[in-house]
């Protein structure tokens, strides 16, 4: 990175968002390739920048032959439909430029078409050795992938105890979707005994890490252990007091009006646990 794109990516993340892209946007209309991968990767909303998937999408594509990040992320482009209608042959093509060129999450994103069979015939062991490559050399999408695939059988035979093994490497490494998963895992007792304690550790690592989703789960795991005997008591007011907090940030941040509803209608029977738990007390 040359000295003029370090200086525009520098006031970006200082906040000078204006100035610094409009100092890469200079470039790229002088024909930076990678001012215009720099662009693409920003307007992902990096640094706080606000997301536009059609702009990030689209100088990526411009900037697809300058190195193997940005041939993946056209071909991710291209696998979502940024363009149109999703060109799957062509991502296929992109995701295998990337990874030729040893971009590791092309390496995984290739495999995970082969696996499937999207755009061009199924190749499961050839996508699994993909994914395997990937995560060995610690791609924590690819380990997250990786879980996924011994968690559903995809292209390997069925594991819970891989899949958990497979989840805790990219947790380790802040991956959401792999403490989300690990925690469904202890959640249902798969490849392992139920346990919720352990559920709500791996869901709420998954909440701070972005997923939002978790936090009804990690509330729903509080209640059910606060009143093991609902509808009647006893009732533990420490593990109420916590559902009462995850539902309500539940109500604040999910995403999912169904959720939030969901959340809404927890919050109401807390509150009569809470009378109950009173009355358990003796009034205190």
């Amino acid at each position: 990175m040359n000295l003029e794109l370090r200086g525009a990516a520098r006031q970006i993340a200082a906040g000078e968002q204006d100035q610094g892209l409009a100092r890469l946007q200079a470039l790229a209309d002088g024909g930076d390739l990678e001012a215009h991968n720099l662009l693409g990767e920003v307007y992902t909303g990096l640094d706080g920048v606000v997301r536009d998937r059609a702009r990030s999408c689209e100088h990526f594509r411009v900037a697809r032959e300058a190195r193997p990040s940005a041939a993946h992320n056209y071909g991710q482009c291209l696998w979502e439909g940024a363009f149109g209608e999703r060109e799957l042959e062509q991502a296929r093509v992109w995701y295998g430029r990337g990874a030729d060129g040893g971009f590791l999450q092309a390496k995984c994103a290739l495999g995970n078409m082969l696996i499937k069979g999207e755009g061009g015939a199924a190749e499961p062991e050839r996508g699994v050795a993909l994914c395997r490559q990937a995560a060995d050399a610690g791609d924590p999408n690819a380990q997250a992938d990786m879980g996924d695939h011994y968690g559903g059988g995809r292209g390997v035979a069925q594991d819970y105890a891989m899949a958990r093994q497979w989840y805790e490497r990219a947790a380790a490494q802040r991956q959401r979707n792999a403490a989300f998963q690990r925690g469904v895992l202890d959640w249902n007792g798969l490849g392992g005994p139920i346990d919720l304690v352990s559920a709500s550790r791996w869901l709420e690592q998954a909440y701070e890490a972005g997923r939002k989703d978790a936090a009804i789960l990690v509330g729903r795991s509080a209640f059910v252990r606060a009143v093991p005997n609902a509808p009647r008591g006893p009732v533990d007011v420490v593990l109420l007091a916590q559902a009462k907090r995850w539902y309500e940030i539940v109500v604040v941040e999910d995403p999912d009006p169904e959720a939030r509803s969901r959340a809404a209608v927890m919050l109401a029977q807390i509150s009569g646990y809470e009378a109950l738990a009173r009355e358990q007390t003796g009034g205190e």
